[in-house]
């Protein structure tokens, strides 16, 4: 096991003096749905401190909380400093987003929605990797142990399975919870976001009871991420067979949620 990085030991750090929220605000949605520009925005407009991410939330840690071996109490105290803010994000939490619901007395959060095809595509352009692969061995790919995970399922408890149809049942799971959950969410679907970003921002914030204080106009442009190309033929992207494997996990939940198929 490697070292842990200088972000996680600072937040381990100041988490010792820290207390959690008592009732923050999460924003929920799978990797690349547009989690950190929303909330980026929300909290820029309602004047709000936000986290962006968790380090204690990456591989091993993450694992263990997923997997049980690490309580939810233990999580939350170890990454106090991460949960003392108002706004909350981080999406490999969307996996626990009932227990910490529960856990903090919070009735709702916002959760965020992605045509799965897109948010597929939009991974894969941040890790640099083609979807047309008939087989990919994310052991050997010089990525993180998180992205690693993510890849192989392995956090989740997947059984081993080809790269698209593994970050295709991940889509998927994150969709369960919201489908069965979804009088707890305020949903945002990511399109909608981004035809009116203004909009969709104050209509959260008045969603949520937060009130807009400031103007974010000029950060409308800001890249809170690294951007996919958005701009890309999904077909060809994909190609069939991989197309076909989203579509077989995915394409029933997809268009039940108005997302259609390429």
């Amino acid at each position: 096991m490697g070292l842990p990085s200088k972000q996680l030991v600072r937040e381990r750090l100041r988490s010792l003096r820290a207390r959690p929220h008592p009732a923050p605000l999460f924003v929920f949605g799978n990797q690349k749905s547009g989690t950190s520009a929303i909330t980026g925005l929300l909290a820029a407009a309602t004047g709000r401190a936000a986290t962006i991410d968790l380090s204690g939330a990456t591989e091993p840690h993450l694992g263990r909380l997923l997997h049980g071996e690490t309580t939810l109490d233990d999580f939350i105290r170890r990454n106090a400093f991460s949960f003392s803010r108002p706004i909350v994000k981080e999406g490999n939490l969307t996996f626990m987003a009932k227990p910490l619901m529960d856990h903090f007395g919070v009735s709702r959060a916002i959760f965020i929605l992605r045509n799965p095809y897109d948010n597929i595509r939009s991974i894969l352009n941040r890790l640099r990797l083609p979807g047309d692969l008939a087989e990919l061995d994310a052991r050997r790919l010089c990525l993180n142990r998180t992205w690693r995970a993510i890849l192989s399922g392995t956090d989740l408890g997947f059984e081993p399975d080809h790269y698209v149809a593994t970050l295709a049942r991940r889509w998927q799971r994150a969709a369960e919870i919201y489908e069965q959950m979804e009088t707890r969410f305020v949903p945002v679907r990511y399109h909608d976001f981004m035809a009116d970003k203004t909009g969709t921002i104050r209509r959260l914030a008045q969603e949520c009871a937060l009130p807009v204080r400031h103007d974010i106009t000029p950060l409308l442009g800001h890249r809170f991420q690294r951007r996919g190309d958005a701009g890309t033929d999904l077909r060809r992207f994909f190609g069939s067979d991989n197309l076909a494997r989203i579509a077989g996990t995915c394409g029933d939940t997809a268009e039940r949620l108005g997302f259609p198929a390429p």
